[in-house]
């Protein structure tokens, strides 16, 4: 049986995420669960949770996250199972374009549902302090900020995430021309720290902010090399790719604008 999550659930998910995935998925859920573009829910079996899975859905688009399934259960074709549920979901949600971050494992179980890889994206973890000053160009964003912070966003993304960024805005920073215009932006609190950028120099000064914090990742497409090559100079520790995939409707996006995605319910 797959229902939808209680509240009182929450406590005791954060065994199920794989230890490399780095997620507190417990912290996740109580931030959403009150939002109403945010629906979660729990497979059921032998009386306890076996299963989780949840979508975020905008307009006519609907990201599925957090699809789990215990060790103890897989391939038993349960995250088929999952999967399937949340899609077809969204599809009742009204949803034209579905996406998702894919683990090598998840990967083939997605595309049996129908989904098809756009990108890959490489992961890379600071793991030590450095001492790094913002560029004059760098500065505090502020509410003023907001209108050009949703343009680049969309220009990135393909899609409406404004509900997102106006949770998450506060205490980012923005990287800007000498006249003003808003180049580049880095959003600490959103998923792992989103980083975009429609300069390069923007992106790069901003990936020095995040990475200068150890215990920052950075999972950036692989379109972008000129990001690639900057954390592989910067000596990170690089780790395993994911994939972003699609069903349905395909949306116009710029992978080389993104410096670090959120996280795997907003790549």
């Amino acid at each position: 049986m797959i229902r939808k999550l209680r509240e009182i659930e929450i406590t005791g998910l954060n065994k199920m995420p794989p230890l490399e995935w780095s997620f507190d998925l417990e912290a996740f859920l109580r931030d959403f669960i009150n939002e109403d573009y945010f629906f979660a829910f729990n497979k059921i079996q032998d009386n306890r949770i076996i299963g989780t899975g949840n979508v975020l859905v905008k307009d006519k688009t609907g990201w599925l996250a957090n699809i789990i399934v215990d060790k103890n259960y897989r391939r038993k074709g349960l995250g088929f199972e999952m999967t399937k549920f949340l899609v077809d979901f969204l599809k009742e949600k009204g949803c034209e374009t579905q996406l998702l971050i894919a683990t090598e494992l998840g990967e083939p179980v997605y595309n049996k549902i129908g989904f098809k890889k756009l990108t890959d994206y490489q992961s890379f973890d600071s793991v030590e302090e450095s001492d790094v000053t913002a560029c004059d160009s760098i500065r505090l964003l502020e509410t003023s900020d907001l209108e050009s912070i949703y343009k680049l966003d969309q220009e990135t993304n393909g899609e409406n995430r404004t509900h997102l960024i106006d949770k998450f805005y506060h205490n980012g920073v923005g990287y800007f021309s000498n006249e003003k215009e808003l180049l580049g932006f880095y959003l600490p609190n959103f998923g792992r720290g989103l980083v975009l950028a429609r300069d390069e120099l923007a992106g790069i000064e901003l990936l020095k902010i995040k990475h200068s914090k150890k215990g920052k990742r950075t999972l950036i497409p692989i379109e972008n090399q000129r990001g690639i090559d900057f954390l592989e100079n910067m000596k990170l520790e690089k780790g395993v790719k994911s994939s972003k995939m699609i069903l349905g409707k395909e949306n116009n996006w710029k992978p080389n604008f993104i410096y670090s995605y959120a996280s795997g319910y907003c790549g």
